[in-house]
């Protein structure tokens, strides 16, 4: 009897056109959405490259310019820049800390569109304290990137909604359901295998499509096959719980109208309200301590700084007596004293910084709490995740550079303090940033999440009635 129903419903959906509605949709949709995440993605490579081209060219003179140097050439640079000297290696050419795309970050823009993906950090400045966002048109921002995450998690829904709202109240209002209902077989039964029908074929059209798509717009997407197979379970599972949905309204209202609009507000629920409610609700209880508030009370902490410059020179060179062996002859200037106040310095900014990392912390936590709340935020963290453009990938991002310029600092300042110059042996030996993804997908978990909700839904509303459901109360 199965046999029979799938053979009527690829007939039914044939007669109708769905399938070419639905492959002719999806392959717009994905393939768009495809090539234009791959242009951001391209777009933010030649970025990378333009700035990584004109550091190799600056390091090319600076070598050259190290050369004559050993050579004992004169050149005409004032002393301040020569390239010899630590500290100008260390403000004027600082190495440059890239944040690399994802081999899948065409799949979701997240945050990208919203940070620099470089810095150069230098030896002068509170570079825990740089600013990472970027000035973009805040016309985008309103409306979003369209990429597959937005197709997947927006417009994906709506199509499946016009696939299966009709899918039981159009045989009733065809007639064809008092026929059914005299067959010797439960109509839930039938309706069940009608969903079932319908979610494999618009599954496997959609990741066909979805493969097809990355084949021909991405160079890299295959290079990572444990997240492209992720994503495929995660779109299955995402439209599993619609096609639940869907199955869940045409048994308890089964009529056609009322079946569509009930529909679209389940995904204004989930897909927007509910999203936009949590996040309100995180800026609410946790807001962010202001910005502006905070560079006030770094600048109050450096002039304090200035007026204990020799106390804090003394104690530095107390708690760090390697530097202090060779500097009895040394006469100390403005970079000493510089580096000698900068360790106080982060040390009484710290608390200023935890509590803005700590609100940022709460409210991410109370993201997670209730992300199960939505399928569609379990999506968008999935996406983000996998495309490396989340909230978390950029802020570890920010940590990695900070621990770059930490080591770039404690390269560079011990040669300052021993009077030590620059050569092009040692420059050729300076520390690179070298950014590694050390977030976790957890593909699993959100696939798991995804159905565990779809499995909820079922029990909660059809569970215990999905076999009393006579086909009498069907009919009327």
């Amino acid at each position: 009897m199965f046999l029979n129903n799938i053979v009527y419903e690829v007939k039914l959906l044939k007669r109708s056109h769905w399938l070419f509605i639905l492959l002719a949709s999806t392959l717009v949709l994905f393939a768009y959405a495809t090539f234009n995440g791959e242009k951001n993605v391209e777009k933010r490579l030649s970025d990378i490259a333009v700035a990584q081209d004109e550091l190799n060219k600056k390091d090319s003179i600076v070598r050259a310019t190290l050369v004559d140097i050993e050579k004992g050439k004169e050149l005409n640079i004032p002393y301040y820049q020569l390239p010899s000297e630590p500290m100008v290696i260390g403000y004027r050419h600082p190495r440059l800390a890239v944040m690399q795309p994802q081999a899948l970050s065409f799949i979701s823009t997240g945050q990208s569109d919203m940070y620099t993906h470089f810095k150069s950090p230098t030896v002068y400045g509170n570079n825990f304290a740089l600013d990472y966002s970027e000035m973009v048109n805040p016309v985008q921002l309103l409306f979003g990137n369209f990429d597959l995450a937005f197709v997947i998690i927006y417009i994906l829904p709506l199509i499946i909604i016009a696939f299966t709202f009709n899918t039981l109240s159009k045989e009733k209002e065809l007639g064809t359901l008092r026929l059914l209902a005299a067959q010797p077989r439960a109509i839930t039964t039938w309706l069940i295998q009608k969903i079932i029908i319908r979610y494999v074929l618009f599954t496997g059209i959609t990741l066909v499509v979805l493969l097809m798509s990355i084949a021909v717009f991405s160079k890299q997407g295959f290079s990572d096959m444990p997240n492209v197979l992720g994503l495929i379970l995660l779109i299955a599972a995402y439209i599993g719980f619609w096609f639940v949905l869907a199955l869940i309204v045409n048994l308890k209202i089964n009529d056609s109208s009322k079946n569509a609009l009930t529909l679209i507000g389940l995904w204004l629920l989930i897909v927007l309200v509910l999203p936009a409610t949590i996040n309100q609700i995180g800026n609410t209880l946790y807001p962010t301590p202001s910005r502006l508030k905070m560079i006030n009370e770094i600048r109050l902490i450096k002039k304090e700084n200035e007026d204990k410059q020799n106390e804090i020179m003394s104690e530095y060179l107390r708690t760090h007596p390697e530097l202090a062996q060779e500097s009895d002859d040394l006469k100390l200037g403005f970079w000493h004293n510089y580096f000698a106040s900068e360790k106080v310095m982060e040390d009484k900014t710290k608390p200023l910084l935890a509590e803005y990392d700590i609100q940022l912390k709460k409210q991410q936590n109370l993201i997670n709490k209730f992300m199960y709340v939505s399928p569609a935020i379990i999506m968008q963290k999935a996406l983000n995740n996998i495309a490396g453009t989340s909230e978390q990938h950029y802020n570890d991002y920010k940590k990695q550079v900070f621990e770059f310029s930490s080591t770039w600092r404690n390269y560079l300042v011990p040669l300052l303090f021993k009077n030590q110059k620059i050569t092009s042996v040692i420059f050729n030996e300076l520390p690179h940033f070298e950014y590694k993804n050390r977030i976790k997908n957890n593909v699993w978990i959100n696939v798991g999440g995804i159905t565990a909700i779809s499995l909820l839904v079922v029990l909660l509303f059809i569970g215990k009635n999905l076999k009393e459901k006579s086909a009498k109360k069907l009919l009327v």
